[in-house]
Order: C-alpha cells, then structure tokens, then sequence
C-alpha cells in the first residue's frame, strides 16, 4: 500500500470520527466547536429550608452535589436550588423559633423544610409530610439509624416523618488538671464513684464559700440542661429497677429517688455538698475553673475551647452509668421535616413537585456518604450507626465519646419540651431552695412535674 493510500484512509478515518463525535454530542467538551447553539438549560426550581443553629455553608456541599445530580436527564434535569437559612442569629429559645416557622406557613412563605426538635414530631405530625412510600421502609430505618430515632420519628403505621443526621447525648467533661493535682487519673465510670470524685474536688474557703465546686450538678436555673441531666437519671434508675412501661413516669419508683439524688448536691447537710443557687451559670463555672466536672453536650465543645481561649486542659468521658449492664445515655437531636404546607418555587411550565423534591433532597442527603459532609462541617455525633462506629473507634475525634453513647440513646415523650423544660427547671429549683426540710420538698415539687410529665405516658 502506498503511502498516498495510507494518508487517504487516515485522512477519511478522521473526517469520520469527528462527525460521530458531532453526532454523539462532543463527549468531554462543553459544546461543539464551530456550531453555535443554545444548550438547554434545567428548568429552575427553588425550596427554602430554615432551622435555629446551622450555618449555609454546613449544607452548601450535600446542596451541591444534590443539584448535580438532579440536572442530569436521567434524574429529572432540574436546577434544584436549595436556600438555607439560620433564623435564629446568633441564637433564639425554641417558643420563638418555632413561632416563626408557624407565621411563615400561615402567610404561605414556607419553608419547604424546617428542622424540628426530636420530641416535636407527635404534635406536628398532622402538619408534616411522612416519607413517600417506597423510599425506606421502617426495617430499613432500624438498620441504618439510631434504635432512638425510631421510637421518636415514626409511628405505628409506618410513617416515617424524618431521617435523622446526628444524635447528640450527654457525656462527662472534666478539668484534667485539677483531676491530677487530687491524684485522680481516670474519670468517674459510676454515680457512687462520681459522689467520692465531687468530695475530693470540692475547695471551700474558711467560711465555708466555695472556690471551686467539684462539679456543676444538682441545680436547676443555673446549670445548663440540669433538666436533661434529671430525666437522664430518671431513665437510668428506672431501667435499673427493672422498671416496666416508661421509664421517665413519676410514678415508677426509681423517680423520687433519681431527683433525691441530684438535688442532694446541694444539700448542706451531704459530704459531697457541691452546689446551690447563688452559683454561677454550670457553663462559666467550669470554664473559669470554679467547677472541676459539668455534663454536657457535644456542641458545647467549640464553647469551652472559644471562653478559655483553648487554655483549659479538659477531657471528656463517657456519662457514668447506674448498671454498666444496662447503659442508659440521654439523646438531644433535631431533624428536618417537611411540612405539608409550603409553596414552590418553580419556573412556568416545570411539573416538579416540590413536597417529593425535598423528601428526595432528604433521602439523598442522609445517605452515609453525604451525611459525612454535614456531620464534618458541624462536628456533630452521627445518627447512622455505621458514621458513628467509625466516629467512636477514631480516638482522635472529638466526637468519639459521644459517638459511642449514640447505641444506648434514649429519650422521653415531651411534645412540647419548652414547656416541659420550664416545669422541670422549676421543680428543681423549688427543691433547692426548701432544703431545710430537703425529702419533703421533693415530694411537693414532684406532684407538680409529675401531672405534666404523666400526662404524656
């Protein structure tokens, strides 16, 4: 063959190719070149999605790879904008919050998606859209997430209301120097050995004035979630003394004597007498060294760090526990719902619907490899039980405590936990300052919490 020949068939082959390569769209460049044309563009849709303490740009990246994935023809070719907003800056109580969600819906402005406290789904589930069947069934939600998230976010039907992302529980945070200086090297594992902890670390001057308290424990007003860390040893003596039914009921017999113990750090009257009213706040307390131990939430790591200037040299430990056999720890967590009344945001002539764009938004982004991207922004404890093992076996994140207690979560039915705060925080607080007749204050103040609190069971 000649060379002529050759050069002709080359030459024919590549005329050839090019033309497939028109034909088939110009793979691997964003148009053709030499032809003028107008690419369609996907048709525009925008949700609005509104929650109390996230931040944008902890959602830009799941936003992101969920509008790629939608603008491709096979999953609808839509532009999905997603708008998230923070409208409580820098912070708001959950009354207000959630009253502003409320005036939103009724002067149909939205949002397509809100977040919600966990505890909030029985009363708001007339309001909310459940997850479209067939996008996960209750099986498959017991397999991925959290056994305390299925007990808070579906019902008996079926319905799924939520797909939760993050757990938080609480967990013991300690000033590791003060710990050293008694000779105390691990962390407290039970309540009997938190007691004997509080005793050594407790300073008080000649007067009998603290200077440094061996842990924030036993108030209401002035220690933060004292409520939360109440109920949590409620739950514990309760599933302790094998307790059938709810185990937050006053009536269960392990309840008197959770809140006995509690609010007993602040009796005069004990050894480990640590606390009372004229306090400061649980939170500057121990960040001012006045308290060697408080109990707390993950969220509140970044706070110590920001109001030491990372100067504290504390750790965190696992919560102690009543039966190490039978591990109680208390879960806090919100989650974003749909709400059945919302409008949509689309351009003329797009059949979206944008009720089954933000489930479909919801499902994509609690799947685990996205879930990631929010739960590194936020730093939170994850809710998929496969993120959390990895969280917890990695010791140098600072979720792995919390990560761990996510297993063993439990929560109590409280619908309208604004409420059910303020009458816990009162019942404590009123058991403080009656010390002088301490066992029967408790009592009196129980009978008030407990009509609320069993009203619920």
């Amino acid at each position: 063959m000649t060379k002529q020949k050759i050069f002709l068939i080359g030459f024919i082959l590549s005329v050839l190719s090019i033309i497939a390569w028109y034909i088939v769209g110009c793979p691997l460049a964003e148009k053709c070149p030499f032809v003028r044309f107008e690419k369609e563009e996907a048709p525009k849709v925008i949700l609005t999605f509104v929650g109390p303490t996230d931040n944008a740009s902890d959602w830009n990246a799941i936003f992101s790879k969920f509008n790629a994935y939608k603008k491709r023809p096979e999953n609808g070719f839509l532009d999905v904008i997603i708008k998230y907003e923070r409208v409580c800056n820098p912070i708001c109580d959950q009354d207000d919050y959630e009253d502003m969600v409320r005036e939103r819906q009724y002067e149909d402005e939205g949002p397509n998606i809100f977040m919600a406290y966990s505890s909030w789904i029985p009363r708001h589930k007339d309001k909310l859209l459940p997850a479209p069947k067939g996008m996960m069934n209750l099986a498959e939600f017991e397999n991925t997430f959290a056994q305390v998230t299925k007990n808070d976010l579906t019902d008996e039907k079926g319905n799924i209301y939520a797909l939760p992302f993050y757990v938080d529980t609480l967990a013991l945070y300690y000033d590791n120097d003060a710990f050293l200086n008694e000779n105390l090297i691990k962390p407290p594992i039970n309540w009997d050995e938190f007691e004997e902890y509080v005793e050594k670390l407790t300073i008080v001057d000649e007067d009998g004035n603290f200077i440094r308290a061996g842990a924030a424990f036993g108030g209401g007003s002035n220690i933060n979630r004292g409520q939360d860390i109440l109920m949590l040893l409620i739950m514990q003596n309760n599933i302790s003394s094998k307790t059938v039914g709810n185990l937050v009921s006053f009536n269960n017999k392990g309840s008197p004597a959770a809140i006995n113990f509690y609010t007993d750090f602040t009796n005069p009257k004990k050894r480990f007498y640590t606390w009372n009213e004229n306090q400061m706040y649980s939170i500057d307390a121990f960040t001012q060294k006045k308290a060697a131990m408080m109990i707390n939430y993950s969220h509140h790591i970044d706070n110590v760090i920001e109001k030491t200037s990372n100067n504290l040299n504390f750790k965190i430990a696992p919560i102690p526990q009543l039966d190490r056999n039978s591990k109680v720890n208390y879960a806090s967590y919100w989650v974003p719902v749909v709400p059945k009344k919302a409008p949509c945001g689309k351009e003329a002539k797009t059949n979206a619907n944008c009720y089954s764009l933000a489930w479909e938004f919801l499902d994509f982004a609690a799947k685990k490899q996205n879930a990631k991207l929010y739960l590194d922004s936020t730093k939170k404890p994850a809710a998929n039980l496969e993120l959390a093992k990895e969280q917890f076996t990695d010791f140098n994140d600072q979720r792995s405590v919390f990560a761990g207690q996510v297993f063993t979560a439990k929560s109590w039915e409280h619908p309208d936990s604004s409420l059910s705060d303020k009458i816990l925080v009162k019942m404590i607080d009123s058991i403080i300052t009656t010390n002088q007749e301490f066992k029967k204050s408790i009592f009196e103040a129980m009978a008030v919490a407990a009509r609320y609190v069993d009203s619920l069971n």
